[in-house]
């Protein structure tokens, strides 16, 4: 019996593209959930095409250069998903047909490299890890495929001689996300190992990459500024690790590493989140078999590429340990300590150390071939299995937020998460004993601070609200939402004063039109409305778009005694029962207008 892999590639192409969608299709019907809300739909410049241009010189978070992330490809992306067609399926359509694309790029890259049952093993292989399910289900996910699949170009034009398109993928790659920097790496390792190029011409080659380099530099600068230009806001109930001392958190990284390959190769559980006490930090090396372990899978990846380098395992070596290090915490404190999505490029590198050992093994002994397409279907069969159920964790925030807080209920975010769910159903006090369980393990966890003080305020206790409101500020000084909370709460009081106070503190940071209106109703309480007026014109311009901004813009000029200027913004909020003289004289007399956040 022999194994037969059509020899035209379209057929390849396709059989990869219908592996793709039976697997991740059930996922298609699922809402925007956890991040894709603060990255898609939290941001208005999603709603024009223009957005598609404005996002190169903008954080990928709205407004919010604070958490260090440039990612401009992959938000335009999002935004002509979006003007053609809003519905979250969509969004999921694209992401799996990217995932089938990055798969057929494994099966012609490895080409290169091995035979043609080699390389549809590993686009295969590659297809059915279940740690792929964050990256290809959650919709902001598309970041890790779009990254993945241009880097995969990028090598691809380097294995042709094709450096300048080489260049301007390896561009692409680093607009749709910053770890794309892994590929200057293998590059090299390309280069030196495979082409047996000399330093002097490796040196010429790289100059191809350099305007790359140069130009998404300046438009990261323009984007994020000097501060987060190469930093970021990591907090220690998001990534541990950042807080801990330097072995502490270097024990800690190898375990995660080894969690992360253990993950891979038999996935015991998916979760959304990995934040503070989730993972416990390793004080002592020789009391955590894992990080132990982690060390161990370290030093054999780095055996592989000196003692294997002229091998495919090389390659996948050199892919994983270039892809991995970037967001492994060793290096570099990033946002968070672990999340499934991070392993999606180096996952790839395991892949192709297993499929040539698996090819060794077949050529030493190929009476085993019948076991190895055994237990090919054997995983097909289990992996299928455990993506189809991880699609479905995804379908909405519920589904979503009580799994991670079923495997972890501990870690301080899953808590709150699971808060937020009983607040939305009404459940008050189970709310509140659950974020009170948060802040006893983390104090300074802004996210469940700020939520406590939603249920308090829910429960018209204002005072112990406004008071962990100012604790999440003082924890987290750049989270928006308490500066919100407090600023809604003042308007609503009247404390026109102590509003304008907080919100001014929030616009430094964000410059956002739920800010600026807000503010500008603040001022208009204050009588300050030619201020509230310019502030608005600053931000939009004379004709604002948003609803909201219209409105305060119209009671800006109304309260000014500007009238006919007032009409312009304000006849569209009309209530038809009403005449014009009615309805601007009850918008006059009035000092509070119904806000929301």
């Amino acid at each position: 019996m022999s194994i037969r892999i059509p020899r035209n590639k379209t057929v390849i192409f396709g059989s990869i593209m219908l592996l793709s969608f039976l697997l991740y299709g059930n996922g298609i019907g699922g809402d925007f959930v956890f991040d894709d809300k603060s990255v898609i739909t939290g941001n208005p410049m999603i709603e024009n095409m223009s957005g598609a241009v404005k996002t190169f010189v903008s954080p990928y978070h709205y407004a919010r250069p604070q958490s260090g992330l440039y990612r401009p490809l992959t938000f335009a992306s999002y935004t002509i998903n979006w003007n053609i067609d809003p519905n979250p399926a969509f969004f999921h359509i694209i992401n799996i047909f990217l995932n089938g694309l990055v798969a057929y790029l494994v099966f012609i890259i490895i080409l290169n490299f091995k035979d043609r049952t080699t390389a549809a093993a590993s686009a295969a292989l590659f297809l059915l890890l279940p740690i792929h399910v964050e990256s290809v289900t959650s919709i902001v996910g598309r970041a890790e495929l779009l990254a993945a699949l241009f880097l995969l170009l990028g090598l691809y034009s380097v294995l042709k001689n094709r450096y300048l398109s080489s260049s301007i993928f390896f561009l692409a790659a680093l607009f749709s996300k910053e770890t794309s920097i892994a590929f200057l790496p293998i590059f090299f390792f390309l280069e030196y190992v495979w082409k047996k190029r000399n330093i002097t011409a490796i040196f010429k080659k790289s100059l191809f990459y350099l305007p790359s380099f140069l130009l998404y530099s300046l438009l990261r600068f323009q984007a994020l500024g000097v501060k987060y230009f190469a930093g970021t806001n990591a907090y220690s109930f998001f990534n541990p690790i950042k807080d801990a001392d330097f072995f502490s958190g270097l024990w800690t990284a190898f375990k995660v590493l080894y969690l992360y390959v253990q993950k891979t190769i038999f996935l015991t559980y998916f979760s959304s989140d990995y934040s503070y006490n989730q993972i416990p930090i390793v004080e002592n090396l020789w009391r955590s078999w894992e990080a132990l372990a982690g060390i161990l899978i370290f030093i054999v990846l780095i055996y592989i590429l000196i003692a294997k380098r002229s091998t495919l395992a090389g390659i996948g070596s050199v892919i994983f340990l270039s892809s991995y290090l970037v967001v492994s915490n060793m290096i570099i404190k990033i946002g968070t300590i672990m999340a499934e999505r991070l392993f999606y490029l180096p996952s790839l590198g395991l892949v192709l150390i297993l499929s040539d050992a698996g090819a060794g093994i077949f050529k030493k002994y190929p009476k085993i071939k019948l076991f190895l397409i055994a237990g090919l279907l054997i995983l097909i069969i289990i992996y299928g299995a455990q993506i189809i159920k991880g699609n479905n964790i995804w379908v909405s925030e519920k589904t979503l937020f009580e799994n991670a807080y079923n495997q972890a209920p501990n870690s301080v975010v899953n808590i709150s998460n699971k808060a937020s769910l009983l607040l939305r159903e009404g459940k008050k006090q189970e709310a509140l004993e659950k974020i009170r369980q948060a802040i006893e393990i983390e104090p300074k966890n802004s996210t469940a601070l700020h939520l406590a003080g939603q249920t308090y305020i829910s429960l018209g206790d204002k005072r112990s609200a406004e008071r962990l409101w100012k604790d999440a500020i003082a924890a987290q000084a750049d989270y928006l939402y308490p500066y919100l909370s407090l600023g809604v709460m003042y308007y609503g009081e009247g404390n026109f004063t102590a509003g304008e106070s907080i919100l001014s503190q929030a616009r430094e940071m964000y410059n956002t039109s739920n800010v600026v209106g807000l503010l500008a109703l603040n001022k208009i309480g204050l009588k300050k409305n030619a201020e509230a007026i310019e502030m608005i014109e600053n931000y939009a311009g004379k004709d604002p778009k948003e609803p909201e901004l219209r409105f305060v813009m119209g009671i800006a000029y109304l309260k000014n005694n500007l009238e006919e200027k007032a009409r312009m913004f304000l006849l569209d909020f009309k209530d038809p029962i009403l005449t014009d003289r009615e309805f601007l004289n009850q918008l006059r007399r009035t000092e509070i207008y119904p806000v929301s956040i």
